[in-house]
């Protein structure tokens, strides 16, 4: 009976280890307009153009390349703004996700085809 349930457990987690890997390569527009809610445009050739205008005082725009390592969508911006520069990669590329202190962000691309 042990051996059975040890089978069992060892299938689930070799199906369920190789699901995790399976990650589209993002691509597209991620997030709001830029004024409501933060905007990333993750271009082909791996740059990307960040904005966020949600508070008018400190507007951040800023450009520069991506990279992913893991599961992990890594932002190296050309200029010192202040953005978070780790995501990671949620529903197949579908959304991106990343946490600023106690604000959890969840980005999503929804003209994904």
């Amino acid at each position: 009976m042990k051996a059975h349930y040890l089978l069992f457990v060892g299938l689930f987690l070799s199906f369920n280890s190789g699901a995790q890997n399976m990650v589209n390569e993002p691509k597209g527009n991620y997030g709001g307009d830029g004024r409501n809610a933060p905007c990333i445009q993750l271009n082909e050739n791996h740059t990307f153009v960040y904005t966020d205008l949600t508070k008018a005082s400190k507007p951040i725009v800023a450009e520069g390349t991506w990279l992913i390592e893991s599961d992990e969508l890594i932002l190296k911006p050309n200029s010192k703004a202040k953005l978070n520069k780790h995501y990671t990669i949620t529903r197949e590329g579908l959304c991106i996700k990343t946490r600023k202190n106690l604000a959890f962000y969840t980005l999503c691309n929804c003209k994904y085809k």
